[in-house]
């Protein structure tokens, strides 16, 4: 089975998050994870239906069925995919607008992102936008700003751009 890529199906919007423009095919593909996920035996088929579809359902605006996605798979990830999988968390409780359980999610992402070396972009990155919306404006541009040097070493253009996006964002507010 093949899901197809949410990227083309979506768009940020003012507050940086990912919203549908096409919601029939984010729900198709949401319904057919949900049932691929029920016949998933093996840990990492599962692993990765669960994160397709929280994404999907937070994409909707569906916040509990996404936490609870992440949650999920959260209990069955460690190292990287464990990092990936509490960013993920924390980023579905900042669209459900719960900024201090996204906060202390993301906290925790960072930290853990540091401990391991790896995904400490993503996670400064989703941290900074949290404080943002948290009302921690000078705190968000420091994070932000680390997440851009980060990214500006890797020179991975599309995430230099995800970045200078909410940084601009977060220097505006």
């Amino acid at each position: 089975m093949s899901l197809p890529d949410l990227g083309p199906l979506v768009r940020f919007d003012e507050r940086l998050r990912e919203v549908a423009v096409d919601a029939s095919a984010v729900e198709a593909a949401l319904k057919e994870a949900v049932s691929a996920l029920e016949a998933a035996e093996e840990p990492d088929q599962r692993l990765s239906l669960l994160t397709y579809a929280g994404n999907a359902a937070r994409i909707l605006g569906r916040a509990d069925e996404s936490i609870a996605l992440f949650r999920q798979a959260l209990e069955s990830a460690d190292g990287e995919r464990g990092v990936a999988a509490r960013i993920r968390l924390g980023e579905a409780y900042r669209c459900a607008d719960r900024p201090v359980a996204a906060v202390a999610e993301l906290e925790q992402a960072l930290d853990s992102a540091r401990r391991a070396g790896t995904l400490v972009d993503f996670a400064l990155q989703h941290l900074g936008k949290a404080l943002l919306d948290a009302g921690e404006q000078a705190r968000a541009v420091t994070l932000l700003e680390e997440a851009l040097e980060l990214r500006r070493r890797r020179g991975d253009a599309e995430l230099i751009e995800s970045t200078e996006c909410a940084l601009a964002t977060a220097r505006g507010r």
